[in-house]
């Protein structure tokens, strides 16, 4: 009768083991399933085109999106150097586009709002910010993108963004600008282009005003170390099992023996 009961407890543990087993390799498909899902979303790009004007001068940029669907809504928030530019407006030339602006200390907010949804399959303009240089130099109009939903009312991740440099020239003379593109997510923050000669010290000021989880190749290392991890764990603990069960077993075959 012991041994009949000794049997009967290794088969549960065995049964035990295997809803473990059955249960982590689901729940490791349903994360591998997931995380493949999100990254092979599309993505909304966007890009503020840069300029070159003069000191006192007003001066427009055009804020640009690309993706395969009309864009409905998508929300805005810019930074800048308020001692280098002043906020003045913010305008379209759709008259189906709803735009939404208000200003803080630190930033201006746009909300974007188009109820037919807005063409964007060929990089079209959205709209329009209008400022005015205060001071001369080189400055940066960065911004941060979030909310953006599609024709059919759908969630969509935002992708690149290109921060635009400004370049502010004391006499009539223009130059060119220059812009540079960077990843992101559902909550996207646009990235500037550096000199080779600060590019040590942009690196760094870089890892400060970017979150870098929105990069795609950092998230798809950072579910693999946690993949591992648990694989490494699960399999310990698969391991430590086992070796009591191979201990029970050594013992009843000890017991009948005797």
């Amino acid at each position: 009768m012991k041994k009949q009961k000794t049997r009967f407890d290794l088969k549960l543990k065995y049964l035990s083991v295997f809803k473990l087993i059955t249960t982590f390799l689901i729940i490791f498909s349903l994360i591998i399933s997931s995380a493949a899902g999100y990254f092979s979303a599309e993505a909304v790009n966007f890009s503020l085109k840069g300029c070159s004007t003069d000191k006192n001068r007003l001066f427009t940029v055009s804020m640009e999106a690309s993706y395969s669907k009309p864009l409905c809504a998508a929300s805005f928030e810019f930074t800048y150097d308020k001692s280098m530019f002043e906020f003045r407006d913010v305008d379209s030339n759709d008259e189906n586009t709803l735009l939404k602006a208000y200003e803080t200390d630190d930033s201006v907010n746009v909300l974007f709002l188009n109820a037919d949804g807005k063409e964007i399959k060929d990089g079209n303009v959205i709209f329009e910010l209008t400022f005015k240089a205060v001071k001369n130099g080189i400055g940066y109009i960065d911004y941060y993108v979030s909310d953006c939903v599609d024709e059919n009312v759908n969630s969509i991740n935002a992708g690149k963004c290109t921060s635009a440099e400004i370049k502010v020239n004391s006499s009539d003379k223009s130059k060119g600008s220059t812009e540079k593109e960077g990843s992101g997510s559902s909550k996207s923050k646009s990235v500037r282009e550096v000199s080779e000669e600060d590019e040590d010290i942009a690196s760094i000021d870089e890892m400060g005003i970017l979150n870098r989880f929105d990069d795609q190749n950092v998230r798809f290392l950072i579910i693999g170390i946690a993949l591992g991890v648990s694989v490494i764990a699960f399999l310990g603990i698969a391991m430590s099992i086992f070796k009591k069960f191979k201990n029970s077993k050594t013992n009843e075959n000890n017991s009948s023996d005797s």
